[in-house]
């Protein structure tokens, strides 16, 4: 059973985010802080342990409508730079942002009144071709590639599975399936 947060809640999230969001205007630092903040109390919502029945979150994460405004092109933007800089191999520090973006995204679509206006965004297309690039990356196996640490690649396709399962069976209807 979700439990719902308060209105009044909701609106001190709401102005703590907003407030946060300004930070990281004058500072793209922040928007890495911004996310981590964000992400931390809602770590339960991201269930990528697909061997295992789905978890059901206490806590419903936030309507679109509570968070900062124009968030999400900000995050589509970001995004978009993960994946052009994806084909030449990211940073660490990329990887990271990319993976917690992805985070947000499925955050925010465990609450089903946001999986519409997520899913007709081009989120999808970005995950889609970053997981094809981190796949390609994982496959290659040539020496220097095998004494790099792949685990970075290895979690952003999992969050991308849990991503395209947030969108396409908000319920877990297949994963229940198996898992019987």
């Amino acid at each position: 059973m979700f439990l719902r947060v308060s209105t009044k809640a909701s609106k001190v999230i709401g102005v703590i985010h907003y407030f946060t969001f300004l930070l990281w205007l004058l500072d793209p630092d922040y928007l890495k802080l911004w996310l981590e903040i964000f992400i931390s109390p809602y770590e339960r919502c991201l269930d990528v342990d697909f061997e295992k029945p789905p978890s059901r979150p206490e806590e419903l994460p936030p309507v679109l409508t509570l968070l900062p405004d124009n968030i999400l092109q900000v995050l589509r933007h970001q995004l978009l730079q993960c994946v052009q800089k994806a084909s030449d191999g990211l940073e660490p520090e990329q990887q990271n942002l990319a993976l917690l973006l992805l985070k947000f995204l499925i955050i925010i679509c465990r609450n089903l009144a946001n999986v519409e206006e997520i899913g007709t965004c081009s989120y999808i297309n970005h995950i889609i071709t970053m997981t094809t690039l981190y796949i390609q990356q994982l496959k290659v196996k040539t020496k220097e590639k095998e004494l790099v640490d792949q685990s970075q690649a290895e979690e952003f396709v999992r969050h991308a599975l849990a991503f395209c399962e947030s969108l396409y069976d908000p319920y877990r209807n297949w994963r229940h399936g198996i898992c019987r």
